[in-house]
C-alpha cells in the first residue's frame, strides 16, 4: 500500500524561488513543518494498492486529455488559522484552479484521504502566532507565474518523509466525444 499526492506542479523557476523564500524563513524562525516540501499545490490524497492506483491514474489521464493548459498567478501571503503561511492565486487563477481541485476527486471514483479546495502554495505548517508575524514582517511582495500543463502524481517516499514525482499527465486539449459530435451539426 502506497500513500499518493495529486497535484499540480509548479515550473522550477517557481520551485527555486518558494525554495528560497523557505530558506530565509527558516533563518529567521529555525525549522518548521514542511520546509523542506517542493513547492506544489495539492488536489488530493489517497492511499491505495498498485492495481488500484492504476485504475485512478486511467481515469485521472482521461479527464486530463480534455483539459487545457492555463496560466496561473500566486501573488499574495496569506495564512489558514491552523497556522498555515502561503502564497494564494490572484482570482482567475483560483477559480481556474478550484474547478479542477473540485473535479479531480469525483473522477478519480475512489474515495480520498485528504482533498483539497483552497489552492495555495505552502511556505510553512502549524506555524505560531509569533512565526506567523515574522513571515509577514520577512515577506511583502510576491508575483510567482507559471503554466499548468497536467497533473502530477507524487508517491510517498517513507525513507525521506516527502513525496516524490512519480509521474505529471499532461493537459492534451482534446475535444471530449460527445461536445464533437454536437460540433458536427
Amino acid at each position: 500500500m502506497a500513500k499518493y499526492s495529486v497535484v499540480f506542479h509548479p515550473s522550477e523557476t517557481v520551485i527555486e524561488a518558494v525554495k528560497e523564500l523557505k530558506e530565509q524563513l527558516s533563518a529567521k524562525i529555525g525549522w518548521y513543518p514542511s520546509k523542506n516540501s517542493l513547492a506544489h499545490v495539492t488536489i488530493c490524497e489517497f492511499e491505495y494498492e498498485l492495481a488500484t492506483y492504476e485504475n485512478i491514474k486511467s481515469r485521472i489521464t482521461t479527464f486530463c486529455s480534455y483539459q487545457n493548459p492555463f496560466d496561473v498567478t500566486f501573488n499574495a501571503f496569506e495564512n489558514f488559522t491552523n497556522g498555515a503561511f502561503f502564497i494564494a492565486p490572484d482570482t482567475e487563477s483560483k477559480n481556474k484552479m478550484a474547478e479542477i481541485m473540485k473535479e479531480i476527486p469525483k473522477q478519480i471514483q475512489f474515495p480520498v484521504s485528504h482533498k483539497s479546495t483552497e489552492p495555495h502554495i505552502s511556505i510553512g505548517r502549524q506555524l505560531s502566532a509569533q512565526q506567523l508575524k515574522e513571515a509577514y514582517n520577512l515577506f511583502q511582495k510576491i508575483n510567482l507565474n507559471f503554466t499548468c500543463e497536467g497533473i502530477t502524481i507524487r508517491v510517498f517516499n517513507p525513507e525521506r518523509k516527502q513525496y516524490d514525482v512519480l509521474e505529471t499527465i499532461p493537459f492534451l486539449s482534446e475535444m471530449e466525444p460527445e461536445k464533437e459530435q454536437l460540433t458536427l451539426f
